[in-house]
């Protein structure tokens, strides 16, 4: 097991930032500090590598007379406006925009950018999470249309699936010819689908504070051994279940503590068993073992490169790492990709590489550099007994109304 060593802040969180780097455009200089977590001396397991927004951060720029000949998109169409759920596969990132209301697809392989899911039978009105099977089909959240829609892997619309109600789906899942989707209106319940039919198979779960109960659920996957593991918000826990709801065992108290949650959110494991868990309150991914024990956290609040804003969800993925070779320090032996969604700010998907460094390897300190720690703040610390703020204690309230998954206030 390994361990980080924190450096206190605001939050109890300590970061270090990568800088020289302005989007996905440009690979860093050798001489570039960069961004690894933990920091030194610990040993470094994770190293931010860029970020993107849209489509300037994916497609070569044009020039004034390419402008001129094909005419200037709207802005709108160009940018992620408030992200949510994203998957990840050979080098296409999808996100879910619950503001544009459509799929925004950033494809680094072949350098372009476009949505789906604006109009026609497959047109979302709310998408917050989606994710990927192995041929390529795609699978989003929609609480809105109260349906799981499915696109083809040739990104064109397939069909949808209603799921019962009274229904709030917030996140999806597979395993095999199943599909688990996490409801969290008052039954707080995972309805376990046919894959192929929509036909509801059975239901596991129920609202509670016991093992298997959930208060407002926000996430759920399903790991490489076939357990299920729901992100379980307001009980402030994680869990890890088998396929039939039985609990394995649950992890997390209130608290702003490696191991406690604020606002526990996105949660996904990687090939090797590493569960990551995005937390909305202290803008960190922590990272267990698949015991539960608590192994260290990345990310942390702000605006610069590599900090987080309000994070949701974690896309893993192996097969994409040839498009970011580019950012990755040329000894650090990366296994595989983490694309983290900050819902506000100027990075909105941050990419990051799990791997280590061969073993009595060292960086020098001129290598990293540190970002500044926020000052503490009233109401930062133990939480117990009272209920996490909704709001980043880093951040202007008014730009950081913590969305709940599936939060579908002014749409009809």
């Amino acid at each position: 097991m390994w361990f980080c060593r924190i450096q206190r802040c605001g939050c109890g969180v300590g970061i270090v930032v990568l800088v020289g780097i302005a989007g996905c455009g440009s690979a860093p200089k050798s001489d570039d500090p960069l961004l690894f977590f933990p920091s030194p001396p610990a040993k470094p397991r994770v190293q931010f590598l860029t970020w993107a927004s849209g489509a300037d951060q994916v497609e070569p720029s044009r020039s004034s007379f390419e402008t001129f000949l094909l005419g200037r998109e709207s802005e709108a169409l160009r940018a992620i406006n408030k992200p949510y759920g994203v998957a990840v596969r050979d080098g296409v990132v999808y996100v879910c925009d619950t503001k544009g209301l459509c799929l925004c697809r950033l494809d680094f392989k072949k350098k372009t950018y476009n949505v789906l899911g604006a109009r026609g039978p497959g047109r979302l009105r709310k998408p917050i999470n989606i994710i990927l099977d192995p041929l390529g089909y795609k699978f989003v959240v929609d609480p809105v249309r109260k349906q799981i829609v499915v696109f083809g892997p040739d990104d064109k619309y397939v069909t949808a699936f209603d799921v019962p109600e009274p229904c709030h789906p917030v996140d999806v899942a597979i395993h095999q010819n199943e599909l688990y989707v996490l409801d969290n209106d008052k039954s707080c319940q995972i309805v376990v689908m046919d894959r192929s039919s929509g036909e509801v198979l059975r239901t596991l779960g129920g609202p509670g504070a016991e093992p298997g109960q959930f208060r407002i659920p926000n996430s759920l996957c399903v790991g490489p051994e076939g357990y299920l593991y729901v992100s379980d918000t307001h009980n402030w826990r994680i869990q890890k279940l088998t396929r039939d709801g039985e609990a394995v065992w649950v992890k997390g108290a209130p608290g702003y503590t490696l191991g406690s949650f604020g606002r526990p959110r996105g949660i996904r494991v990687g090939p090797d068993g590493i569960v990551y868990v995005a937390d909305g309150a202290t803008e960190i991914v922590q990272m267990f073992d698949s015991t539960g024990q608590i192994l260290m956290r990345f990310g942390g609040p702000g605006d610069a490169p590599g900090a987080l804003a309000l994070p949701s969800m974690v896309a893993i993925d192996k097969t994409s790492l040839p498009y970011f070779q580019q950012y990755i320090h040329e000894d650090f032996n990366a296994e595989y990709l983490l694309f983290v969604v900050s819902q506000y700010g100027s990075h909105l998907i941050n990419v990051y590489a799990f791997g280590s460094f061969p073993e009595g390897y060292r960086l020098s300190e001129s290598q990293i550099t540190t970002l500044p720690m926020p000052d503490a703040e009233e109401g930062i610390g133990s939480v117990e007994g009272r209920d996490p703020p909704k709001v980043s204690p880093t951040q202007p309230k008014e730009q950081r109304q913590a969305e709940e998954p599936g939060n579908v206030e002014g749409q009809e």
